[in-house]
């Protein structure tokens, strides 16, 4: 992997060079991050990938995204992103760090067949770096808009002179406030790996992982009056910080995995890899829970003016645990005059959530004694919902699930390694258990009675199949084609009937062509997708607050990526995505109450919310060379396209374009090199609004950050 272009990708497990793959995979590199100074996942994701969008999330920390117009998660889950780290899922995942990331491969289509549990859309794997031979220590230290400042540290190398034992230690510190006010992060991670490989046919891995983030953050984001964004600063804060300044929210994250490989011989080899995680979440969020808003019904008894609302308090208290684990075995042979990249496996997903909480909603009877709260002029001075939070309006959820699969698949090559056929399919055993308890007095002590719990369990199994085709008429060009089938539980229930949710399955038709200029430092890749989801968890129309209804979506589009290095000074990312994502079976219409949005019914032939129906990015730098060797410059422009933001399609976030550039100047001092950057974000200071929530839509659009500096200083030896 050199400068933009990933050369392999792990999305068959096997390996495969690109333009082997019948499957459309993009990989962010560590350049590409350091190039534009990204921090965040949706930082080094968005305007890199095409396809991807932030998702519907209500809160900045989960970082989820929307590949190929369907979410990393699910409405029936808590929101949290489920991504994958080194090939393992870890559910759960708030604010994922980046320091200790080599690179993020974002793969796309349904991957059950060798990943389990993901979306349709898509879903994103994050390598992690591994340590070196030669050894290799750098400091960086960033400062920023807003008060942002970030420290990390990365040192690797070998721990015995005959280098059998190698270790790696990442960390950061980070410090953040907002665009928005009141809000702010601060976030301290750590990980270490240590490698032993006594041999070239045995290596093991051992990683370690601690995270700590503490912060204030912007779950009220922003409201929508009319079909548009509310006419507002988008600093202003719709919560009371005297709730959430005074109870900020605390995450903390603790990990350790393992993987090993073994070679039986030149052809066999035994992979294993593992993974436990533990993580408690503290938070604490208030949010607009109705809102005058002519000409839509709202509910909000006493609201006469437009902007006047009412706004809810939660308090949740989560523990979170996951392992994972998979056993591959891998081979290559020969049969007659076809070529075979085998393998066979076998993976296993345990989680766990508990969950306790209470909350104030807009029932509550005390309401009209307490002060509006208007988006034109807010209230700081304390709603009094602190005081309120009471035992007697509490819950406690526990969700656990369980999820073994076997596996097998064969890459089979032939006509001179021309022609790739990839045969894969996978059976799946799953099962979810959620238990609910609803106004017990023992919740503000985080005690369940487990005695009145509400249990339902849901069990399942299914088989998925895979088939993919590559021709390659030239060395430097492929045509593929692919048809995967996807199985997942909603590991949800309607919460009145306490009847399990149908299991969600999707089928994917996609075809495309992929090509390698410039010996090899360019690649391109062009792909056409139809994918169909069902039994999709919604709110119900009924009760939005915690019923679920299921629907059908399908999302169509094309799409365009380029990345790479034209030359030695030049390098370039660009790529261009038109998505049709769009309900095809949900609520029926009534005609005869159009305006009531607090149901929010998703209709058959409504967009999906939060898809952009055009995106496009590029990006290019100039390495200097010569007298101005060192010097580097790149600038790039984001055009993201309208999107709905509900699944009423009563409100649109306007299209918006972004520019970006960095300069930067690398230069040594002896043996140490110092690499000095500046990058400017969003030079035009465009407004803009994305990824409007699934639970509050109109309530909950997320502003994106106005112009922003970013400077660092890293320093290498």
């Amino acid at each position: 992997m050199t400068g933009y272009k990933a050369d392999m990708v792990g999305a068959t497990k096997l390996d495969a060079p690109l333009l082997k793959t019948p499957v459309a995979v993009q990989a962010v590199t560590r350049q590409t991050m350091d190039d534009q100074q990204a921090i965040s996942v949706q930082d080094a994701i968005i305007g890199n990938v095409s396809s991807v969008a932030p998702a519907p999330g209500g809160i900045s920390y989960w970082q989820t995204l929307t590949i190929r117009g369907f979410t990393t998660t699910s409405v029936s889950g808590y929101g949290m992103s489920q991504t994958y780290r080194n090939g393992l899922m870890q559910p759960f995942v708030i604010n994922p760090n980046t320091s200790n990331v080599q690179s993020m491969e974002v793969v796309k289509g349904p991957g059950a067949v060798l990943y389990g549990r993901v979306e349709p859309g898509g879903f994103l794997d994050m390598i992690i770096k591994r340590p070196l031979e030669t050894p290799y220590y750098s400091v960086e230290e960033k400062i920023g808009s807003y008060g942002l400042t970030r420290t990390t540290v990365d040192a690797t190398g070998p721990l015995t002179a005959d280098k059998t034992w190698l270790y790696r230690l990442n960390g950061q510190f980070l410090h953040s406030g907002s665009f928005v006010d009141y809000v702010t992060n601060q976030d301290g991670f750590g990980s270490g790996t240590i490698t032993y490989r006594p041999d070239t046919r045995f290596k093991f891995n051992l990683d370690l992982e601690y995270q700590d983030s503490i912060g204030v953050d912007n779950a009220a984001n922003f409201p929508a009056i009319g079909n548009r964004p509310a006419n507002i600063p988008i600093s202003r804060y719709l919560e009371d910080p005297t709730t959430t300044v005074n109870n900020p929210d605390h995450y903390i994250r603790r990990f350790v995995g393992f993987d090993w490989e073994y070679k039986l011989d030149e052809q066999w080899t035994i992979v294993n890899r593992f993974a436990y995680a533990n993580s408690r979440y503290l938070a604490t969020g208030e949010f607009l829970n109705c809102m005058y808003n002519p000409p839509y019904p709202t509910g909000c008894a006493g609201a006469s003016a437009v902007g006047d609302g009412y706004n809810s308090v939660i308090v949740g208290h989560n523990v979170l645990r996951s392992i994972s684990g998979s056993l591959d075995l891998k081979g290559k042979f020969d049969t007659g005059f076809l070529h075979h990249e085998t393998m066979f496996g076998t993976d296993h997903l345990s989680s766990s959530s508990a969950n306790n909480a209470y909350y104030i909603f807009k029932s509550q009877p005390f309401w009209s004694s307490l002060p509006l709260f208007n988006i034109y002029n807010p209230y700081y001075a304390g709603t009094g919902l602190w005081g309120q939070l009471s035992p007697s309006a509490g819950f406690a959820l526990i969700k656990k699930q369980e999820w073994q699969g076997i596996y097998a698949q064969d890459l089979i090559s032939f006509y001179d390694d021309k022609i790739h056929l990839l045969l894969g399919g996978r059976y799946d055993f799953a099962s979810a258990t959620s238990s609910t308890q609803f106004s017990s007095s023992s919740l503000i002590n985080n005690a369940l009675d487990l005695a009145n719990f509400k249990a339902v369990r849901i069990t399942d199994h299914a088989f998925s199949p895979r088939i993919g085709l590559v021709v390659q008429p030239l060395p430097w060009l492929s045509f593929y084609g692919n048809y995967t089938e996807s199985f997942s539980l909603n590991n949800g229930l309607n919460s009145v009937t306490l009847a399990p949710l149908g299991p969600q399955k999707a089928t994917q038709w996609e075809g495309g062509v992929k090509a390698e200029f410039f010996d090899k430092r360019l690649s391109a890749t062009f792909a056409y997708y139809d994918i169909k989801k069902t039994n999709v968890a919604q709110k119900s129309v009924v009760a939005p607050s915690g019923v679920y209804d299921l629907l059908d979506a399908e999302s169509k589009g094309v799409e365009m990526d380029i990345t790479g290095r034209v030359d030695d000074n030049w390098s370039i990312i660009a790529n261009y995505a038109h998505t049709e994502a769009r309900v095809t079976k949900g609520e029926a219409f009534n005609p005869a109450d159009p305006l009531d949005l607090s149901k929010e019914a998703p209709v058959a032939g409504h967009r999906l919310p939060g898809v952009p129906d055009n995106m496009g990015a590029v990006w290019i730098k100039y390495d200097a060379d010569g007298a101005l060797a060192g010097l580097s410059a790149g600038a790039g422009v984001q055009r993201v396209g309208a999107a709905q933001g509900d699944p009423a399609n009563s409100f649109q976030m306007p299209a918006y374009t972004i520019l970006n550039a960095m300069l930067g100047y690398r230069f040594a001092i002896g043996s140490t090199h110092v690499t000095a950057q500046i990058n400017v974000n969003n030079i035009t200071n465009e407004t803009y609004f994305y990824g409007a929530t699934s639970f509050t839509n109109r309530y909950s659009m997320t502003p994106g950050t106005p112009r922003n500096v970013l400077g660092s200083l890293r320093v290498e030896f």
